[in-house]
C-alpha cells in the first residue's frame, strides 16, 4: 500500500472515531424517545440551548428535547427517563456549570411522600438571575458606596464641618445641664428611692446569707464553678485590653485601618479603586459582548481521487459574523501532488558495432505537501462567493445551497500559474444526511483532462456547528 493510500486510510478510520465520539457526546437518537417528555414554561430560558442536560440531584437524567416560544414566555421540552419520580409541587430551574460553563435544566422532585406528577402538567420554571443584572447589581453599590463616602468628607470638612461638631459638642453640655435640673426638681422622689432601695439591700443581705449556707453544703462545686468564673473573667479582661489596644492604633492612625480612618487620600484610592472595579466589568461585559456576536463553524473531510488512487484531507475552520452576510474561511490540507522532484539519470550504451550513444532519463515524483487556504466569502441568498488564498495560491469559488441547505453544489478555481497547464477547476457536491454528517463527491482538475490530471472523488466530513461548539466547550468541568 501507497504511503498516500496509509494516511488516506488512516484520515477515513479517524473520521469514523470522532463521528462515533461526537455520536456519543451529542447523544444523538433515532425514531421515538424511550423516556417520557416533561413541558417547562420560563419568562426567559437565558442561554439554554437545545441538547442541554437535564439533571435531578446533579445526576443527568435527560436532554432538551425542543425549545419554542408560546405567546410570551418560554416554553422548554426535556425528554426525561422513564424511572424518575416526579411529584406534585416539583419545580424547576436553568443552572449553569461554572461560571462561563453550559446552561442546564435542574430538576426539584417535589415534597416526599407526595401523589405523582400527572401526565401533560407543565411545570413553572424558575428563571435564573442575568449577568447583565450583576453587573447593574454592582454598579449601584459602587455608587452607594461613593455618594456614601462624599458625603462624610462633605460633612466634616472645612469651617462647615467645624461648625457642625461644636454644634454637637454644645448640645452634649446643654443636655448634661438639663440633667442636674431634672434631679434637683426630684429630690424627694430620689430620696424615697434611696430609701426603697436600702430595704432592698437589707433583704439582699439576708439572701446572701442564705446563699452562704448554700454554699457551705455544696463547697466543691462551687469553687469549681467559682475558678471556671474566674478564669473566665481573665479571658474576657484579656479580650478587652486587646480590643482596647486595637482601638487606640486605630484612633491614632497606625495600621491599614488606622490610615483608612485618618487618611484623606484613602478616600480617593477608594474612589479610584471602585471606578476599576467598574471598568473592569464593562471590559468583562465586552468582551463576553464580542464572543457572542460570532458564530464558529469546524469540518474535517477526506476525498479520496479514484484516478490516483490517492486520499485528500482537509480541516476548515468558518468565521460568520452574527447577522452580516460576509464569512471567512480557514483551511488546512495535504496535496498528494504538492511538490515534483525530477530525477536525471544518464546512460551510456555500447552497440554490438563499437560505437556508443547516451541515453538521458528523467523519472518525475510527486510528494506530499500541506497546503493551507485563507478565504472571504459574501452570501447572497442561496448563492455564495468566495476569493483569497485556495491550497496557498490565489482562487476564487461560487457556492450554490438548495433541499434547504442539504445540498450544496460548489465550483472553484485557483493555481492560475501552472507551467503549461491550466488553473485547477474543481467541482463538488456535497449532501448533509444530518446537520454533522454529509457525504462528498466530484470532479477535479477537469480543465486538464488531456494531460490525465483529472479525476472522480467521493468523500465522507464531519461538521461541528456553532452550537455544537459551544455545547462540548461547555462539557469540559471548571473546577
Amino acid at each position: 500500500m501507497s504511503t498516500a493510500a496509509k494516511v488516506g486510510a488512516f484520515f477515513l478510520v479517524a473520521l469514523v472515531l470522532t463521528g462515533l465520539m461526537i455520536w456519543k457526546i451529542e447523544d444523538l437518537r433515532f425514531g421515538r424517545a424511550a423516556g417520557r417528555m416533561l413541558t417547562i414554561e420560563f419568562d426567559n430560558v437565558a442561554g439554554l440551548r437545545d441538547r442541554a442536560d437535564v439533571r435531578l440531584a446533579g445526576v443527568r437524567v435527560g436532554r432538551v428535547s425542543r425549545i419554542r416560544l408560546v405567546g410570551a414566555r418560554a416554553v422548554v421540552d426535556l425528554e426525561i427517563s422513564a424511572d424518575v419520580a416526579l411529584r406534585e409541587g416539583a419545580s424547576a430551574a436553568i443552572e449553569s456549570l461554572g461560571m462561563l460553563g453550559d446552561k442546564f435544566v435542574e430538576l426539584e422532585p417535589g415534597p416526599a411522600g407526595g401523589p405523582p406528577l400527572r401526565e401533560g402538567v407543565a411545570l413553572k420554571g424558575e428563571t435564573p438571575v442575568a449577568f447583565d443584572q450583576i453587573t447593574k447589581l454592582a454598579r449601584d453599590i459602587e455608587l452607594d458606596i461613593r455618594d456614601v463616602t462624599r458625603n462624610l468628607k462633605d460633612s466634616l470638612q472645612g469651617a462647615s464641618g467645624e461648625e457642625r461638631l461644636k454644634g454637637i459638642v454644645d448640645n452634649v453640655f446643654a443636655m448634661s445641664r438639663e440633667t442636674r435640673k431634672l434631679i434637683e426638681s426630684n429630690r424627694s422622689n430620689i430620696d424615697v428611692t434611696t430609701a426603697n432601695f436600702r430595704e432592698f439591700s437589707t433583704e439582699m443581705t439576708k439572701l446572701v446569707e442564705r446563699i452562704d449556707k448554700l454554699v457551705a453544703s455544696n463547697q466543691g462545686g462551687v469553687t469549681q464553678t467559682v475558678d471556671n468564673a474566674r478564669e473566665l473573667t481573665t479571658k474576657l479582661q484579656a479580650t478587652v485590653d486587646n480590643m482596647n489596644a486595637i482601638t487606640g492604633r486605630i484612633r491614632s492612625g497606625e495600621g491599614t485601618l488606622g490610615k483608612l480612618v485618618k487618611s484623606e487620600e484613602t478616600d480617593k484610592n477608594l474612589n479610584d479603586a471602585l471606578v476599576s472595579v467598574k471598568d473592569g466589568v464593562k471590559s468583562l461585559t465586552s468582551a463576553l459582548d464580542t464572543v457572542k456576536k460570532w458564530n464558529i463553524d469546524l469540518g474535517l473531510r477526506s476525498e479520496y481521487l479514484t484516478r490516483f488512487e490517492k486520499a485528500q484531507s482537509y480541516f476548515t475552520l468558518d468565521v460568520l459574523p452574527k447577522d452580516k452576510p460576509r464569512f471567512y474561511r480557514f483551511e488546512l490540507s495535504n496535496q498528494p501532488f504538492g511538490v515534483r522532484r525530477d530525477t536525471t539519470n544518464i546512460y551510456t550504451i555500447t552497440f554490438p558495432d563499437g560505437h556508443t550513444e547516451t541515453v538521458k532519463v528523467v523519472q518525475v515524483e510527486y510528494k506530499d505537501r500541506p497546503a493551507i487556504s485563507a478565504e472571504v466569502g459574501f452570501r447572497l441568498g442561496q448563492f455564495t462567493g468566495r476569493a483569497g488564498v485556495i491550497e496557498s495560491t490565489g482562487g476564487i469559488g461560487l457556492d450554490y445551497a438548495t433541499l434547504k441547505n442539504r445540498l450544496q453544489l460548489s465550483a472553484q478555481l485557483w493555481n492560475f500559474d501552472r507551467d503549461q497547464l491550466s488553473p485547477q477547476a474543481k467541482l463538488t457536491a456535497r449532501y448533509y444526511f444530518s446537520p454533522s454528517v454529509f457525504v462528498t463527491g466530484g470532479w477535479n482538475d477537469f480543465l486538464n483532462t488531456k494531460y490525465h490530471l483529472d479525476s472522480a472523488f467521493a468523500g465522507l466530513g464531519i461538521r461541528w456547528g456553532d452550537d455544537d461548539v459551544k455545547y462540548l466547550a461547555g462539557s469540559v468541568p471548571i473546577h
